[in-house]
């Protein structure tokens, strides 16, 4: 049986340009219906109609009206989220020259936080190689496992997983607070962010 369902994203990148920080987010629901149900009730309510169709919403690119709908929807929800925002300035260098190891590293970081139980992870499809996506598999259930969670892991195209595009807008929030000091998107979902004040490592 399954306790919770978790869905985690990022954003910004890893690399030694782009944003300052790297930022990985995800929310713990029990109920992972109702959270994918915002992404529905934001078409049907805040698209128009030819925008409706798009295959999915995505924060980058949506209007501020839009990403204060999801965020707003997120907030009044019963879920937990966990942010994860690394300085890439204060990343070693060997570090950043090792990004698969690196990313795995700090996906284990941050899920860890997340209580013992049962927990069934989908995760934005990040690895197309089907070999690197089973070593990060092997090796995050092998590290929470430790820490009395048994997950079981999927990785899925956003576009088909509506709860990941609302994954995705929380993220989005995330790294304008930490990469653009704008923190109005965050403050919308300060209440449930579980690990608030100790989102950052390396800062």
């Amino acid at each position: 049986m399954i306790d919770w369902f978790v869905f985690m994203d990022e954003s910004g990148d890893l690399g030694r340009f782009g944003t300052s920080h790297f930022v990985i987010c995800a929310i713990q629901v029990r109920d992972d219906k109702r959270l994918g149900r915002i992404i529905k009730r934001t078409r049907e309510r805040k698209l128009k109609k030819k925008l409706a169709q798009l295959p999915e919403l995505k924060a980058s690119s949506s209007n501020p009206e839009i990403r204060k709908f999801v965020l707003r929807r997120v907030s009044t929800l019963e879920c937990r989220i966990y942010v994860l925002a690394v300085e890439k300035s204060r990343i070693c260098p060997k570090l950043m020259d090792a990004q698969n190891r690196l990313y795995n590293w700090l996906c284990r970081i941050l899920c860890q936080q997340i209580g013992a139980g049962t927990i069934k992870m989908i995760i934005d499809k990040k690895y197309n190689n089907r070999f690197l996506r089973e070593d990060f598999n092997r090796y995050l259930a092998r590290e929470l496992s430790r820490h009395g969670i048994n997950a079981s892991i999927e990785h899925l195209e956003s576009h088909s997983c509506p709860p990941l595009q609302v994954a995705d807008f929380v993220a989005w929030a995330a790294n304008r607070k930490f990469s653009w000091k704008d923190d109005e998107y965050y403050r919308i979902i300060e209440n449930r962010i579980a690990n608030l004040g100790t989102e950052s490592i390396w800062a």
